[in-house]
């Protein structure tokens, strides 16, 4: 007898919704959160049955008119019958989405009274704005509404098959569609659960319905090939599968791990037999690829998306960005859940399945697939991967002394062999294509910078460093001093590894270091001059700058000789500072460099006999000023000294104020402390010269 009430609940994709003005609604995206739920939580058995695809249907293949889908899911007290509304949305940019909405009641023969039920309520489909709140279900007495009959013409369909039965578009009505799934049902002894479609287009798992109505000709024929397709993915030979099954939804759905169950999943991972598509079918049956696309978080599915990303390494990526790490904040609630279950699983797991990922995640980094931070979070402990950490450290070590004794013993590049190294081939190809010119120095690999932050955020200071040089060919201050088994301002340069590390030297250092090079300088001096260089003024001796610039003397100079005074400063406005900061910036002053270089060579006809020498003397006459053009244009390749790289800042300091100054006197349009061919001032230098 059935009871008086039946009480049907229900939920709905979760989408953010946008009304229309037409009363409608747009999609602005997923939430990854079901909406308008009317039951406190849902009944895991319909939630694994969703994220497994059984109610799917192919996306952008819903039709105006609702696709309906029926299933019966679960067994004894735990069965469910669930009745899925799909129906064809839009979003935001008028592309077609699939949204569900899901009627469901406890309780095997339920399927009829719900579609009873909803025949009655006119049909109710997908609607974000039908509010409905927990608590919010309907309790209805079965007697109440109108039941459509069965069709008589149904009884004699051949139903004795296992194939799926795909009947003609708009065959039978929905009432006999669900009772030739039960009669099924009870014809092959119950090994195939109740299960239906009408109205659709595609399914994702036609073969998993007992019957199918297509919603049109077109629909019947996609259907029909479909249901006879062989699967893609052999399976391999598995001496437990069920048991295998069984384990990654132990894991999945339980916050206790059970050790049986991790057992289960190292065993399998030792079978060869097992590939990483098998591997994917069975978390994909659980409902992974399904969590991932329509970014679904319930606990479930963070344990089984994590446990995916331990037993098939090239998904961390996925893992991680689906995971929304937020790196060194404090974790959510998903990633809360996601460490509990690799602390409690990681102890258990094989090291070496660990350490794979950890290795194949390494040219994702260099590729930019992965950011060094996202990478580090992985060997924080507490993580799965953490494990790994030592290892890794030691194994990029290990290739990278291979690679310095290979050549230190004068080997060519061509004969290098990679089988010996820990990584593969394509982590280090470039540095050992350009090994060469990366040790003189002259030659960069940008894609290494990644791997230089993240073994600066594992405090591997000299390994930073080393990849530092590689990729900006210099390293940071705080990370050389860090490497340097003497942690202090100088050497400026260090070799680790057959590769030389150049400290980055900041132009105020460049020029603090000239000073302490080239005079004997009382210490306050330096430290006012600190001051003065890092932002509080911009105070130069004048004896280093342009000689307009020297404030006149009110001493008597009768032999008509210059005077010579003690060094006198001037105060440069923050507005120039900044304008001589930025004209020497190496791409700015490669610009100067070039437009003077080209000046000189650029003599008036009339004058051939002229010099190079003579033409560089009319140059710093006519900018009034002195500086080394000669050390000026030398470049980090010509192996220049410290004390000549922190002289060569000064005389660039001295070039760029006095382009400045010239450029005021002679009201050039664009004052920028610089000079590039062909520009105003160039033009009015090379006038200048030629005039002269």
């Amino acid at each position: 007898m059935y009871p008086e009430t039946v009480e049907i609940h229900e939920f709905s994709t979760g989408i953010r919704p946008e009304r229309t003005a037409d009363g409608g609604w747009v999609s602005l995206g997923f939430t990854g959160q079901y909406m308008n739920v009317t039951l406190k939580g849902i009944p895991e058995v319909v939630e694994r049955s969703i994220a497994n695809r059984e109610f799917a249907v192919t996306e952008g293949a819903s039709t105006e008119q609702p696709a309906i889908i029926g299933r019966v899911v679960g067994t004894g007290d735990n069965t469910w019958a669930v009745v899925a509304v799909v129906t064809r949305g839009r979003d935001e940019k008028g592309r077609s989405v699939s949204v569900y909405r899901y009627f469901l009641a406890q309780g095997e023969n339920n399927l009829r009274k719900i579609l009873a039920w909803w025949e009655d309520q006119g049909r109710p489909k997908f609607n974000p704005f039908d509010i409905k709140t927990v608590g919010q279900y309907e309790s209805v007495d079965p007697t109440s509404f109108h039941q459509s009959k069965f069709d008589e013409e149904a009884k004699n369909l051949p139903i004795e098959t296992t194939e799926p039965i795909l009947l003609q578009p708009q065959q039978y009505s929905l009432e006999t569609i669900n009772i030739l799934a039960f009669r099924k049902f009870n014809i092959l002894n119950k090994i195939q659960p109740v299960s239906w479609a009408s109205d659709v287009e595609a399914l994702e798992k036609p073969r998993s319905f007992q019957i199918i109505q297509p919603a049109s000709t077109r629909a019947y024929e996609i259907l029909q090939r479909a249901i006879k397709q062989t699967p893609q993915v052999s399976t391999p030979v598995v001496g437990d599968e069920e048991a295998l099954k069984s384990a990654i939804r132990s894991l999945m759905n339980s916050s206790q791990v059970k050790p049986d169950a991790v057992k289960v999943i190292k065993e399998a991972l030792g079978d060869k037999q097992i590939t990483s598509e098998y591997w994917h079918t069975l978390f994909d049956g659980q409902g992974a690829k399904t969590a991932i696309n329509q970014k679904i978080y319930s606990s479930q599915m963070v344990r089984l998306i994590t446990l995916r990303a331990m037993v098939i390494p090239k998904t961390i990526p996925e893992f991680l960005t689906w995971l929304n790490v937020k790196a060194g904040k404090n974790p959510d609630e998903n990633e809360t859940i996601s460490l509990n279950f690799q602390s409690a699983v990681g102890k258990q797991f094989p090291k070496y399945q660990l350490t794979e990922g950890i290795k194949l995640l390494l040219p994702k980094l260099l590729q930019g697939d992965i950011t060094p931070e996202l990478f580090h979070w992985l060997f924080i402990k507490g993580r799965a991967w953490d494990v790994c950490r030592s290892e890794f450290i030691n194994d990029v070590r290990y290739d990278l002394q291979l690679i310095y004794k290979h050549f230190n013993s004068g080997q060519q590049t061509h004969t290098f062999s990679f089988d010996a190294l820990k990584f593969q081939k394509v982590t280090w190809q470039k540095i050992i294509g350009s090994w060469r010119a990366i040790n003189g120095g002259y030659y960069q690999l940008d894609d290494y910078l990644p791997l230089a932050q993240l073994f600066e955020q594992l405090h591997e200071y000299d390994l930073s460093a080393y990849f530092y040089q590689v990729s900006e060919r210099k390293v940071p201050k705080d990370v050389f001093l860090a490497a340097s088994p003497n942690p202090s301002n100088r050497p400026y340069s260090l070799t680790f590894l057959g590769l030389t590390l150049e400290r980055d030297v900041t132009l105020i250092e460049g020029v603090i270091n000239y000073f302490l090079q080239e005079y004997i300088v009382p210490i306050k001096f330096v430290i006012i001059l600190s001051l003065i260089l890092s932002g509080t003024s911009f105070v130069i001796g004048s004896q280093f700058f342009s000689k307009s610039q020297t404030p006149p003397s009110t001493s008597p100079n009768p032999a008509g000789q210059k005077v010579v005074e003690e060094p006198s400063v001037f105060q440069m406005p923050e507005d120039k500072r900044n304008i001589i900061l930025i004209a020497n910036t190496e791409t700015n002053f490669n610009t100067t460099k070039t437009a003077l270089n080209k000046l000189t060579e650029e003599q008036n006809p009339a004058e051939r006999i002229i010099n190079r020498q003579k033409m560089i003397e009319k140059m710093k006459a006519i900018l009034d000023v002195e500086f080394d053009f000669s050390l000026m244009s030398k470049s980090d390749s010509d192996n220049i000294t410290e004390k000549q790289k922190s002289q060569q800042m000064f005389e660039r300091i001295k070039l760029s104020e006095a382009i400045y100054s010239y450029q005021k006197r002679n009201n050039i349009q664009n004052v920028t402390g610089y000079i590039k061919d062909g520009d105003q001032t160039y033009n009015s230098l090379r006038r200048e010269i030629n005039n002269n």
